[in-house]
């Protein structure tokens, strides 16, 4: 028979092991439809060393590969700082793209210790829908997180980047 009082301190701390775990991923999903075929929107978001064209939250964007798997950029946001982004995967005939945070991650340009996202472009009627899938993980991974680095701080963030976005390209209707 198990003892009350190993029963009764495993009662009391098992409520503290829950707080333990750290921060869970946080999820920024967006899907618009527009009138441009898939193509002619694919064609417009399809560059990942290109993204200023169609974001007006970005300022420039450089590469070291392009549009190729494993590629690295650096983006000047509109306010001048930085991200910095690795392409893991890019499909042309399947108009999907993913990728993640790199290397280096600045607080202060978007409050997320990592992320990794999803651009898929699919038909849509006569037009075409843009699903725009992010994980992220607030910038203070601590149990307590600091204000400004925490969930609804990452949420935040990434939506000021996205918003901005999907507005240009409703404005344009997703053609470039």
């Amino acid at each position: 028979m198990k003892s009350p009082i190993l029963l009764a301190a495993a009662l009391l701390l098992s409520p503290l092991a829950a707080l333990a775990h750290g921060p869970t991923p946080q999820k920024i999903d967006e899907a618009i439809e527009l009138p441009a075929t898939p193509d002619e929107l694919w064609k417009t978001i399809g560059d990942f060393a290109a993204p200023e064209r169609w974001n007006p939250a970005l300022r420039s964007t450089r590469t070291d590969k392009g549009s190729t798997a494993g590629s690295t950029r650096q983006i000047t946001l509109a306010n001048g700082l930085r991200l910095e982004e690795q392409l893991d995967e890019i499909d042309a005939a399947g108009r999907t793209m993913s990728y993640r945070s790199g290397a280096t991650v600045d607080p202060k340009a978007l409050p997320a210790s990592s992320w990794s996202a999803r651009l898929r472009v699919t038909a849509q009627g006569s037009g075409s829908r843009l699903e725009w899938r992010v994980r992220a993980y607030r910038a203070d991974t601590g149990n307590e997180p600091a204000p400004g680095m925490d969930d609804a701080a990452v949420v935040a963030g990434f939506q000021a980047l996205i918003k901005p976005a999907l507005d240009h390209l409703r404005a344009s209707g997703g053609r470039s």
